[in-house]
C-alpha cells in the first residue's frame, strides 16, 4: 500500500461552512455535581428531562465511606474544581450540587460561593434548598419526614428544616450509611413508611436524599395519603429548571412538576 502525498490528498478535501445552531439544552441547561458514590441521581435528571431543550451536564466529586458528618463536610473542598468542568465553554444556566445531607452540613450559601467560584455567575442550588423551596411553594409548614440514613444523619436534615420553621407530624429513618445501600432500599418501602407516619396535621411528604428510588413513586403515595410528595430529587430539578427561567409542567412525578410553577 502506498501513501498518499499532501498534495494528492488536497482535491479530496472539501471545505464545507456551515450556520451553527444552538447545542442540546437551548433552553435550559443544568449543572449537576454527583457523588462519586451516588447510582441515582444521574438516572433521575435524565428522567425529568421533558425534551432536548434542556440538558443536564454531570461531573463527579470524590465522597469517602460511610456517609457521616466528616465524609460529607470533606466535599466543601471539590465543589470549585468540579464547577470548572462542567461544559465550561458553554452556557449554564444553574448548578445543582447532587446531596442533601452535604449541604445540611456545609451550608447553602457556602456550597453556592463555592461553586460560583469555578463558575462565576452562574445559579446555584440543592436538594436541601430545593426542598424547603418546594415546601414554602405547598405552604407546608408541619410534614411527615421519610429518610433512608441514620438516626444521626436523620437529625442533621431535620435541624436544617427547624431553622425554616418547618415541624414534623412524623420522621422515620431506614439506618443506612452509604449509597450503594440506600439506592438499594427498594421503592415500596418508601410507599409503606410514608403510609405508615403519622399524618395527621401534615401538610406534605418530604423523603430526603438523592441515592433513593423514591422518584418513581411520588403519584402513589400523594394518591395513596392525599398529601403533596416531596423528593430530594425532583425538588432539585424543578428548583433549577425555575432558577433557569424554565416553567414546564412535567406529568407522572408528582404535583410539584406538575402544577407548582
Amino acid at each position: 500500500m502506498t501513501s498518499m502525498k499532501g498534495a494528492e490528498l488536497q482535491p479530496l478535501l472539501h471545505h464545507t461552512k456551515l450556520s451553527l445552531e444552538e447545542p442540546y439544552g437551548w433552553g435550559a441547561r443544568i449543572g449537576l455535581i454527583v457523588l462519586s458514590t451516588d447510582p441515582v441521581i444521574e438516572r433521575d435528571f435524565q428522567k425529568l428531562t421533558p425534551d432536548d431543550s434542556v440538558g443536564v451536564f454531570s461531573t463527579r466529586i470524590f465522597l469517602e465511606r460511610p456517609n457521616c458528618d466528616r465524609t460529607f463536610l470533606a466535599l466543601a473542598d471539590e465543589l470549585e474544581p468540579a464547577a470548572r468542568l462542567i461544559i465550561p465553554d458553554s452556557r449554564l444556566d444553574a448548578i445543582v450540587f447532587g446531596c442533601t445531607s452535604a449541604t445540611t452540613l456545609i451550608g447553602p450559601a457556602n456550597v453556592a460561593e463555592l461553586v460560583q467560584r469555578g463558575r462565576p455567575g452562574v445559579l446555584v442550588t440543592d436538594p436541601a434548598s430545593a426542598a424547603l423551596a418546594a415546601l414554602r411553594r405547598f405552604d407546608a409548614r408541619r410534614i411527615a419526614l421519610v429518610t433512608p440514613y441514620t438516626i444521626e444523619m436523620t437529625k442533621n436534615v431535620m435541624r436544617f428544616l427547624m431553622a425554616d420553621g418547618v415541624s414534623f407530624s412524623s420522621v422515620r429513618a431506614a439506618g443506612y450509611d452509604t449509597d450503594h445501600d440506600i439506592s438499594s432500599i427498594s421503592e415500596e418501602f418508601f410507599v409503606e413508611a410514608a403510609k405508615a407516619s403519622k399524618l395527621d396535621g401534615a401538610e406534605a411528604i418530604f423523603i430526603s436524599c438523592t441515592a433513593t428510588k423514591a422518584l418513581n413513586v411520588i403519584e402513589t403515595i400523594e394518591a395513596e395519603t392525599g398529601l403533596p410528595v416531596v423528593v430530594s430529587n425532583q425538588a432539585a430539578f424543578w428548583h433549577a429548571l425555575s432558577l433557569a427561567g424554565r416553567k414546564l409542567p412535567i406529568s407522572g412525578y408528582g404535583r410539584l412538576l406538575r402544577e407548582m410553577w
